[in-house]
């Protein structure tokens, strides 16, 4: 958990740096440049192992997770403003919960009560009326990557209940290596175009978006997805709202209403506390 904790709160400040200074670039280019900064990052691990083969598996594990993800949640920011995106992927709980119980064939709705606390919490903080008119097809592409993530999040925690041994930071080059080709031929035609203009402040953006934010911070996500059950993970998927929100008002100086946030904080709160005596309950049985 404090891995996820963690990570809730590095990743609260992407909404901004995206919005903000990459919209005129391409999405699929962005993406790409994003998960290869990841993929130099662990490469030295794969060099160290000197009998290190690239996992075909988590190759295509990372492909989803990662770079089908990323090319669908950066391409969201065309059509949406930046509260719709963080309204759109509150979603994200539900789809692991649903993917986690069509993988352990099994379904208790119990589970699906501090689920579905989390995503009030969180509608309670950033809902606002939607004013765009292009919001169905931002919505549409947006489900498309809180699908993949969640696939990938889930997928991983059980490939490791599997592969107990498997090394962590192995596993991520793999992953990460996955998401750098599948990105880099989505890309590939933007690559091409002679035409591309990226300024200093933006490589400077996307540096940190790539070691920080992703490389760094999903090797630390996953880390956690291993740790902990998956109610919880689904519901940690919600935890960077209360950051964003929290940053957005002292750091960044925007209008937060303090009363909607004490407010959904408490029901995540909540729905933690709920989630982990229903942890400790099938513990018992």
């Amino acid at each position: 958990m404090p891995a996820l904790i963690f990570v809730s709160i590095l990743w609260a400040f992407s909404f901004g740096l995206i919005k903000g200074e990459l919209t005129g670039l391409d999405s699929n280019l962005v993406a790409h440049i994003r998960l290869l900064l990841s993929f130099m990052v662990f490469l030295p691990f794969a060099l160290i192992a000197k009998q290190y083969k690239p996992n075909f598996y988590l190759m295509g594990l990372g492909a989803i997770q990662f770079g089908i993800m990323y090319v669908a949640y950066i391409a969201s920011y065309q059509y949406l403003p930046g509260y719709l995106v963080a309204i759109f992927t509150i979603f994200t709980p539900l789809y692991i919960l649903f993917i986690n119980a069509i993988r352990c064939r099994e379904f208790t709705l119990n589970l699906l009560i501090p689920v579905m606390l989390s995503i009030i919490g969180t509608a309670i903080m950033v809902y606002k009326t939607v004013d765009s008119t292009e919001f169905l097809t931002g919505f549409c592409i947006l489900q498309v990557a809180n699908i993949a993530f969640a696939y990938g999040q889930i997928s991983y925690k059980h490939y490791c209940e599997k592969y107990q041994q498997s090394s962590h930071a192995i596993n991520m080059v793999s992953m990460y290596f996955g998401a750098a080709l599948l990105t880099g031929i989505i890309a590939l035609p933007t690559m091409l175009n002679t035409n591309i203009s990226i300024t200093n402040r933006q490589w400077l953006v996307m540096f940190y978006l790539g070691v920080i934010a992703s490389g760094i911070g999903f090797y630390l996500w996953n880390l956690g997805a291993k740790q902990v059950s998956a109610v919880s993970l689904a519901i940690m998927n919600n935890g960077y709202v209360p950051f964003a929100l929290l940053f957005s008002l002292t750091l960044f100086g925007e209008q937060v209403n303090i009363l909607r946030l004490l407010l959904g904080s408490t029901f995540i709160v909540m729905s933690l506390l709920l989630a982990h005596r229903l942890d400790r309950d099938r513990i018992k049985e």
